[in-house]
This record gives C-alpha cells, structure tokens and sequence, in this order.
C-alpha cells in the first residue's frame, strides 16, 4: 500500500497523513477491482482471436497471444473494452499476414509503442500507414466492427464465449451461433469481502455506486452475493450505453454522483483509462472526485503498482479490501 502524499486534492496540505473530511460518496469500477477477471476477459480475448481468424481466414491462425501484450495495449488508455482489444488483435493479423504468435506480438509491440487513447482508430491509422488503408477498410467492413451481435462476427463471438449460451440467450434472445464450450464469466473470482461491504454500507450508506464497462447482466450474475450493497441506481454499465459514453469519457462518474447527490467522491479503479475518466470528471464537469487505484488482479502486479503511480494516482492499494483501513485512518 502506497500513500500518494504529493496529491493535495485528497490528502491535507502537511504530511499527507490525513485526507479531507468531506468524501460522501464511493464509486468502483468492476474488472480488476471488485472481481479478478484474469480468468475470464483476458481468456476470452485469446479465444475469441483463434475463434474468427479461423473463420475468416485460411491461415492456421494464431494459438494465441500473451497477457502481456493485452497489458500493454490496456495501458495506452484506448482500450477498456476487451471487444476492441481483441478486434485490434484479428485486424493486426489479417492486415499484416501474420502467421506465428510470435510474428504478431512482435507487430504489436512495436504498434502499443505508437498508439494512444484514439484506441481501434488509432491502430487502424498506424497500419493504414504500414500496410495499406485499402486492405485495413476491407477488413474492417467484413469483420462489420464495430457493431452489435449478430451484426459483427466480432462481437457475437466474444460475447458468445464470455457469457456462455445461457446467459448470452437471456441477454440477446439468440442462440450462441460459433462456441458451445464453457461459460468464461464463471472464471471469475469475486475479490470484495463481505467485511468490506458491511463497511462501506455504514460508512457511506446508499452512495456506494458503479462506473463500469461491462453490462448490468454480467455485474448482476458475477457479483449476485453482494448487490444489496449498491445503489443500483448510482450503478451505470457502459456496455449498455451508447458507444460514446465509454471510458474515459466522465459521462458515468457524472451520472452516478447526480444519482446519489455526492458532492465528493472516490473513485476505485485499476487502469489508466480509470485515471483519465476522473481527470476529466475533475477537469471538464468540475466534479469533486479523487482517484484509488488498485493492482492486484493484474497480470503483473508490481509493474501495474507503478504505472498507476507514474500516472497519478492519489492513492495506491492491492486490493479494494484496503479501503476500510485507509477510510478508518484518514477519514
């Protein structure tokens, strides 16, 4: 556990032993913080590229590709959704020919060094400029990215491994068309405790919201022991909203603190898309909120402890189960 005390806007001017008075609400993101999805999201990426390219190519196509990689392309700030993670991974190996693991992690090396917070579009504009605009538009159209399930062959089959056919027949009213295996959702490992909860419910009562990428069914199924603790009203699910709402736009930390009449919040999240999304909270809506960043459920633990901090967290912790600790020493 780091205490940030460079970060004046949650710590009192001094020592930084002591943060403001005046926090009244908490908001979390999900992935990464309230549940470890090591097992599900990065898994389903890889099982999603392997799926498509042998459908659309001819290619043997790729085994599959490594968290690293996936860490990587997460730290430019473009990519929260995993659905455009791994679009970018079948668009990078369609467009490039590439036909080894190892050929395409070394292509996508070399493009998270280039890219930026622009995410799918900026990777479609690095390879216009490597291979050919013609080729990366011909591809985009036939993948039909992005788009809804049952639309883009992308989204279905990500979907489709991730929820498993039950869940994806309850969100989507379809039968899975491509995957038939194992529910990848069921992967995940709740991280919050019950002990958290209790504390958080009588520190903040109601205002314990969510600003999160995944959809509400995913949320409800994967943390079904713990909802009572949410405001479900404060409890906004961007794979639900309109694209343009998506990380890092502030869109949701706003509506969630209109919802439940925060005047001063924190924000628990682990990415970098995370710390930008409340910079512009701060910035661009004048919202008084402060960033908590965790780290344990990455893929690399030691190394996300320091991109946080080198990105500006107020706080850095292992786990969300931290909280009440810091809570009971600086509030």
């Amino acid at each position: 556990m780091d205490k940030l005390s460079q970060s004046p806007s949650f710590f009192n001017e001094g020592d930084g032993s002591s943060a403001r008075k005046d926090i009244d609400a908490i908001l979390f993101d999900v992935d990464g913080v309230l549940i470890d999805t090591r097992l599900s999201y990065n898994l389903a990426i890889k099982k999603t590229v392997k799926h498509v390219l042998a459908i659309v190519s001819s290619v043997e196509p790729i085994q599959s590709v490594s968290d690293s990689i996936l860490l990587r392309m997460r730290r430019t700030g473009g990519f929260n959704n995993d659905t455009d993670t791994t679009y970018a991974l079948i668009l990078t190996s369609l467009v490039s020919q590439s036909t080894s693991t190892k050929e395409l992690e070394s292509l996508l090396f070399d493009i998270t060094n280039r890219i930026d917070v622009g995410g799918i579009i900026s990777v479609e504009r690095y390879l216009s400029t490597v291979f050919s605009r013609t080729a990366v538009e011909k591809i985009k159209h036939e993948l039909s990215y992005p788009g809804p399930v049952s639309r883009s062959l992308v989204t279905t089959v990500f979907d489709e491994v991730f929820y498993g056919a039950e869940l994806f027949k309850q969100r989507y009213g379809i039968y899975p068309q491509y995957y038939f295996g194992d529910a990848l959702i069921n992967n995940e490992k709740v991280v919050i405790t019950r002990r958290t909860t209790r504390f958080l419910s009588k520190r903040f009562d109601d205002r314990i919201g969510v600003v999160s990428g995944r959809s509400k069914l995913a949320f409800e199924y994967s943390l079904r022991g713990v909802l009572s603790t949410f405001n479900r009203e404060a409890c906004i699910f961007l794979e639900d909203e309109p694209r343009k709402n998506a990380k890092p736009n502030p869109y949701g930390i706003k509506k969630a603190m209109k919802r439940m009449r925060a005047k001063h919040a924190i924000y628990v999240g682990d990415s970098v898309e995370d710390i930008i999304m409340v910079g512009k909270a701060k910035e661009e809506m004048g919202l008084e909120i402060e960033f908590m960043g965790v780290y344990g459920s990455s893929v690399k633990p030691v190394e996300t402890r320091k991109f946080l901090k080198q990105k500006g967290a107020e706080m850095v912790l292992k786990s969300v189960n931290q909280v009440p600790n810091i809570l009971n020493k600086t509030m």
